[in-house]
């Protein structure tokens, strides 16, 4: 019994593991097959992914070096450019030092000190001083004797061994000027002095007076004494500037606001030290140097564990603003993108692969590989397969991941923002493959000349280099732009994805499918040729893609090739064999081509965005006459019909472009069966079109505006005008005449009547 137990045992816990992981299986089915979800993960894995591109060989792995001892190892290169900040601050130091020697004594770095006019004022009191004490001796003389002794050839030495005294260095006075001083009346005297008091102090704390120009300033003493501010007697005059000659002193200091411009612009001027890339650092047996520490830890060579944290952490800050730009960009100006995944995908792929590029031509460490990144590619691709507007976006964010990957180049950046915009003008409104081959050189031309440019304004001074890095830009130009040719059906393929170059081929009449149409079914041929002339005027009127809506009208009806003859502009003969059906039999063969129109599209590769136009374009409309018929049927059996049984299944137009062929097919099938168009009934039966199915709520999930809807009647009428235009009818006779000068009906050589134009 016991045995007989353990293989049920067994089998019903293998199937409880069965059961756990097939549970297991539809949970993570159910998780990655919500639209939210892929989306996240692809922006984390894209996040992941381009800061693991940007981090790689960033800060290199950490030397261990001491200071004074022999280094044993490979010889170490600097892995990039960076500016040795020792050896700068050295030079700018012995720069702003050596302009302070050189203009110092310059008058226009010094000023007039503050203590200038104090210095003046106890100048001119020591002075006053001693005349005043040989005055006074004078006047006790006098006072003494009734007359002075004045011996001038005694007083004079001893007056100007005591100026010497006081101002250090002497200056001669005339003889005549000392004794006129000493003597004049006291009001005289008292008069003097005080203007002499005035103009010294004016002229000391005016007039930059230095020691190279105190001669220049004695010379024109004159001048200043005499000067009418001062109002100084001509009497006064001669002694005043023979007594400011030895009174004078220079008055200046140095202006260190002045100085430290000089010294700032000095060290401005200065070329910074460069440690270049590639440039030997140390090599086996050198003798490590306090420079050598200094230039390591430069480059981050040597205790580098904190800057690959900070380094990381930057990076990952970095990374996350420019994918938030992008985002935002999507979400607030391009929303309609977020429900194609495939579009995200794209621009995914395409930037990782560029910055992927970019990062394995950095660690070749040639310079010249720096512009050859085909940056360019991939603006190209999403110009051609999604949005103009987002590829300029993300060639703006791709071109400052490059520059961060060469070193944080700037000239780079600026040169692949410049190749990434052209590329996109360039390659817009392309309507043959060849054309890319001419706008490649037009590329190639535009790079070769902004590195030219760029050189003038960055640290590019070498001819040679610049000239090989332009050469390089210019081939680039060429590069992106074969490659972008030749991977675009690859992604196409690989997102389902249509370039307007491939919406171009499918236009071509010799492509099957239309080839079979024009064949087998000419008159939904003609059909779809003139839905598509209307439905491209009026997308051109609203600013749709008019080249989508052709293509996608010349294949909207493709599904009448499974049954031609039901459809009535296919039929030759006066017999309809929807006489013989039952309404709801017809309506299930109409409504058929909608899906039969789909299969044979996705059988023939036809793109997914022509499908769908193909799957759209009758909405849910309902096939009026069909119900009208099954109504008046069941009408006498008392019975109802159900709108639903005889309308289109959907669903209704999700885009302009699908409403657009929609509107056009109902007009152009209408105009064609009215009897007698002319411009007022035109214009009542298109009135009467658009008015049906914006009431029917066809255009409901469409973001077309009642402008719009304007805009496409007028588009449609001055269509329909051209192709209904007024024919001038010929009367009888003139018929005649025509036919006899023409050789009438002549009978060809296999017998049958050679029948003129239909509608002459």
């Amino acid at each position: 019994m016991g045995k007989e137990t353990q293989p049920a045992e067994k089998s019903f816990a293998k199937r409880r593991r069965y059961a756990s992981l097939r549970a297991k299986w539809l949970w993570v089915r159910d998780f990655f097959s919500k639209k939210t979800v892929r989306e996240r993960i692809l922006v984390f894995v894209s996040f992941l992914a381009i800061v693991a591109i940007l981090q790689i060989d960033l800060v290199p792995r950490a030397i261990d070096v001491q200071l004074g001892e022999v280094y044993i190892g490979t010889e170490i290169r600097a892995p990039r450019t960076v500016i040795n900040e020792k050896k700068t601050e050295e030079l700018m130091d012995q720069a702003a030092a050596r302009a302070v020697e050189e203009n110092k004594d310059k008058l226009e770095y010094q000023t007039i000190s503050i203590e200038a006019g104090v210095e003046a004022n106890n100048r001119y009191n020591r002075i006053i001083g001693v005349f005043e004490e040989y005055r006074r001796r004078l006047q006790e003389q006098t006072a003494e004797n009734g007359s002075p002794e004045f011996e001038p050839e005694r007083i004079r030495p001893e007056f100007r061994q005591v100026l010497q005294g006081v101002e250090g260095k002497f200056v001669e006075v005339p003889d005549e000027t000392l004794d006129l001083v000493l003597t004049m009346p006291a009001p005289d005297y008292e008069r003097m002095v005080r203007s002499l008091r005035q103009v010294f102090v004016v002229l000391e704390t005016e007039r930059k007076i230095g020691p190279q120009t105190v001669e220049e300033v004695r010379a024109e003493l004159g001048a200043l004494v005499s000067n009418e501010r001062f109002l100084v007697l001509p009497q006064d005059q001669p002694v005043i500037r023979q007594l400011l000659t030895a009174l004078i002193f220079p008055n200046l200091t140095r202006d260190e606001g002045k100085i430290r411009q000089l010294q700032e612009e000095a060290r401005r001027k200065v070329a910074p030290v460069k440690i270049e890339k590639g440039q030997l650092i140390l090599s086996e047996g050198d003798i490590v140097t306090t420079e050598h520490i200094q230039i390591l830890r430069e480059l981050a060579l040597i205790e580098n564990s904190g800057n690959r944290v900070i380094m990381f952490f930057s990076l990952g800050v970095f990374s996350l603003f420019l994918m938030a730009i992008c985002l935002i960009y999507i979400y607030f100006f391009e929303k309609p993108i977020l429900k194609e995944e495939r579009h995200l995908y794209l621009m995914a792929l395409a930037s990782v692969v560029v910055l992927a590029v970019a990062k394995a031509f950095s660690l070749l460490n040639l310079d010249w590989m720096a512009y050859l990144v085909p940056l360019s590619f991939a603006s190209m691709i999403i110009v051609f397969l999604s949005e103009p507007k987002l590829a300029w976006v993300i060639t703006t964010l791709l071109s400052l991941m490059v520059g961060v990957i060469f070193d944080f180049n700037l000239a780079l950046t600026v040169f692949y923002f410049i190749t990434g915009t052209a590329s996109l003008y360039l390659m817009l409104n392309l309507t043959q493959r060849k054309e890319m081959i001419r706008r490649g050189l037009y590329l190639a031309g535009i790079n070769l000349f902004s590195v030219l440019s760029l050189s003038f304004l960055f640290d590019i001074k070498r001819f040679s280099s610049v000239f090989l890095f332009a050469l390089v830009a210019g081939f680039n130009g060429i590069l992106a732009t074969a490659l972008a040719n030749g991977f675009l059906p690859f992604f196409e393929h690989l997102f389902g994805l249509t370039s307007p170059l491939s919406l171009l081929e499918l236009a071509n009449p010799n492509m099957p499918l239309l080839k079979r149409l024009l064949i087998e079914a000419p008159g939904t041929y003609h059909h779809s040729i003139l839905v598509g002339n209307l439905a491209e005027a009026a997308a051109d009127a609203i600013g749709a893609d008019s080249l989508l809506v052709r293509v996608a009208a010349y294949y909207h009806d493709v599904g009448k090739l499974r049954r031609p003859y039901f459809f009535v502009e296919n039929q030759i003969t006066d017999d309809n064999p929807h006489e013989n059906l039952e309404p709801s039999l017809s309506t299930l063969i109409i409504t058929s081509h909608v899906r039969d129109g789909v299969e044979l599209a996705e059988s023939y590769g036809i793109p997914r965005v022509v499908t769908d136009v193909i799957e759209q374009h009758h909405g849910t409309d309902l096939i009026r006459y069909f119900y009208q018929q099954a109504s008046e049927k069941v009408q006498e059996e008392k019975e109802s019909v159900e709108e639903t049984d005889f309308s289109y299944s959907g669903p209704k137009p999700q885009t302009k472009e699908a409403a657009l062929v929609m509107l056009a097919d109902a007009v152009e099938a209408a105009a064609r069966a009215m009897g007698q168009p002319s411009p007022a009934r035109l214009e009542a039966l298109v009135n009467e079109i658009l008015k049906e199915r914006l009431e029917a709520g066809q255009l409901d999930e469409t973001n077309l505006t009642l402008r719009d809807l304007d805009k496409i009647k007028a588009a449609f009428l001055k269509v329909l005008g051209g192709i209904f235009h007024h024919r001038i009818k010929y009367p009888e006779t003139v018929a005649t005449e025509r036919k006899k000068s023409n050789g009438g009906s002549h009978q060809p050589r296999n017998g049958r009547t050679k029948a003129g134009p239909r509608n002459a």
